[in-house]
């Protein structure tokens, strides 16, 4: 995610994520928020994304995983929030951390910083 970071786009996102095809409820979700400069939401417009959102959050049957990297104090405030609002309607359970490397961790990836997960994922960026 970056730039400003609204609730329509963050509802378009998930349900982008829930609909593709090769969706697994049982990977772990990881969001890198770091670039987020802006926030354009407030409480009741978290709560009314989430209502719908509804559908796509029970695309996940059994209790899942979503870290979210948010070094930012508004990113990390925000998510807090999401997370409030999602975890009691859901079987979502997030974390959310200020440390790059304790989030790439507990994603399983071996990888200590998102530009070093870019290029494990995308090798040819490397040389162009």
């Amino acid at each position: 995610m970056s730039g400003t970071i609204d609730v329509p786009q963050t509802l378009a996102s998930f349900s982008g994520y829930v609909r593709n095809p090769l969706f697994d409820p049982s990977y772990v979700m990881l969001t890198d928020a770091q670039d987020v400069g802006a926030v354009d939401a407030d409480f009741l417009g978290i709560v009314g994304g989430v209502q719908r959102a509804m559908t796509f959050l029970r695309s996940f049957p059994d209790e899942a995983s979503s870290i979210i990297y948010a070094p930012r104090d508004l990113t990390f405030g925000m998510a807090r929030i999401l997370q409030q609002v999602v975890e009691p309607v859901s079987t979502l359970r997030f974390q959310i951390l200020r440390d790059e490397g304790e989030a790439l961790a507990l994603a399983g990836q071996p990888e200590t910083n998102f530009n070093a997960l870019e290029l494990a994922l995308w090798p040819n960026l490397a040389t162009g």
